[in-house]
């Protein structure tokens, strides 16, 4: 079973609640977290902060690591931990409006950026449960 985890950072703004979501070069419309695949000897929280950070440029200490969410599929399972935006430093340098600068863009995906959790773009299949778990979190941290 391949296991691929990452994070899902959010952010809460004005009045509405926000998280970071790509699509990837491959994906037409669909958006999901930045996650990547496990390497043999690596723990789950390892593969979420080296992924995360190789996708975007962004280093997460292991401490900034909040609930972990999983989601179980037939040929990959799925795991997220949440990561609240006003606590990393310098987190702003990374984006505008939303968007992740282009700088720190990777090659495997063409768009990330923070949407509103009230107006998501399609969701991959494979991530539509964990999506929904973690709106009911972030919605019952407000």
């Amino acid at each position: 079973m391949v296991k691929a985890y990452g994070i899902a950072l959010y952010k809460y703004d004005n009045s509405s609640i926000k998280l970071l979501l790509c699509k990837s070069i491959k994906s037409k419309e669909k958006y999901g977290f930045l996650k990547g695949v496990q390497i043999k000897g690596e723990t789950n929280e390892q593969t979420a902060i080296r992924e995360f950070y190789e996708e975007s440029g962004i280093k997460v200490a292991n401490c900034r690591l909040e609930e972990f969410f999983i989601q179980k599929n037939e040929d990959k399972d799925i795991g997220i931990y949440m990561v609240d935006y006003h606590k990393i430093d310098k987190i702003d340098n990374y984006f505008k409006n939303d968007y992740l600068k282009n700088e720190y863009l990777c090659k495997e995906n063409s768009e990330v950026k923070f949407m509103d959790i009230n107006n998501l773009k399609p969701i991959k299949t494979k991530q539509t449960k964990i999506v929904q778990d973690i709106i009911n979190y972030v919605n019952k941290k407000t």
